[in-house]
């Protein structure tokens, strides 16, 4: 297994190699976490190797085809400090075809006089699997930002985050590709590009990311990830993350994770809780930044089992 965990920790080392400095002072721009599921949440979102199902369609396509499910994911998220709130739905089907396929549409709105945003995520992924080994996949995503954030806030290299010409951030089109790897019934593998028409913009940046993962006879679930980010700030920064997902009598999730945003130089927690029928799930996830007034985030859906 070793020789499978020492290219991750090199892929960490060069990351951090490429941004010695840090912007501990510096803010986030509201808006800019990643989309998620709330199962994705409880673990910190560290699966991109082993997450499948809708995880897959935000982090990594290509493990949307890992495991044969057919879902429908109805979820609410609201972030903060700044207060924003995000409905979505998405479903994910690696039964019926022998193409796996996923679509998720998200709305999020913040609605305050010097902080108002309003943004439309739209992503259609497509999968599939060679051997029960390879995996690859692809999402097409469209999406729309617009705000009136204060000029004071600073987004990439210095740049102003309301820039002259208006209100809109970023309208259009981009894709992520990822592939997957399962090495026997425990290990999976996984790899994946961000947005690779490099958008310019931090709502979308160009990013690479990939994480190892291994679970045990459905009853416990473990992984670590690593992301650098090219386009947000004005150097490359990294991102590592761990979760675990662990079953207690085929009913219950429980969920827990950690991230380290190194170019900030911010920790932070995550906590989730679901539970299981035949024919639906309830998920819940918490993740907060150990920071003065630090982001958090807390995530509550419905996953309905078609099939």
């Amino acid at each position: 297994m070793y020789r499978f965990i020492s290219p991750l920790l090199a892929a960490w080392t060069l990351a951090a190699a490429l941004h010695p400095a840090s912007a501990a002072s510096e803010e986030p721009l509201p808006g800019t976490w990643k989309h998620s599921d709330p199962r994705a949440i409880g673990m910190s979102q560290a699966v991109r190797a082993a997450g499948g199902g809708v995880s897959g369609i935000y982090f990594n396509p290509a493990t949307i085809a890992l495991a044969p499910l057919y879902h429908i994911d109805l979820s609410y998220r609201f972030t903060g400090p700044e207060q924003m709130h995000t409905g979505g739905i998405a479903i994910v089907d690696s039964v019926t075809s022998l193409i796996a396929a996923g679509v998720a549409f998200d709305y999020s709105g913040i609605e305050q006089p010097r902080n108002s945003l309003l943004s439309y995520d739209g992503r259609l992924s497509l999968a599939g699997g060679f051997g029960d080994v390879f995996y690859v996949g692809v999402t097409g995503r469209y999406l729309r930002v617009e705000h009136n954030i204060a000029a004071d806030k600073w987004g990439p290299g210095g740049v102003a985050a309301l820039p002259s010409s208006g209100s809109k951030q970023v309208d259009g089109v981009t894709f992520d590709a990822g592939l997957a790897l399962a090495l026997g019934d425990i290990i999976t593998v996984g790899a994946v590009g961000y947005n690779l028409t490099n958008t310019q913009s931090v709502y979308a940046p160009l990013q690479v990311g990939g994480g190892i993962g291994a679970s045990f006879e459905s009853l416990f679930l473990i992984e670590a990830d690593a992301i650098v980010d090219f386009t947000s700030h004005d150097s490359a920064s990294l991102e590592l993350r761990a979760g675990g997902e662990l079953f207690l009598m085929g009913k219950v999730a429980l969920r827990a994770g950690y991230g380290f945003d190194a170019y900030y130089e911010r920790n932070s927690l995550s906590a989730g809780l679901g539970y299981v029928d035949a024919r639906f799930a309830v998920d819940v996830g918490y993740m907060h930044e150990i920071a003065s007034e630090g982001r958090f985030t807390t995530m509550a859906g419905l996953r309905i089992f078609v099939n």
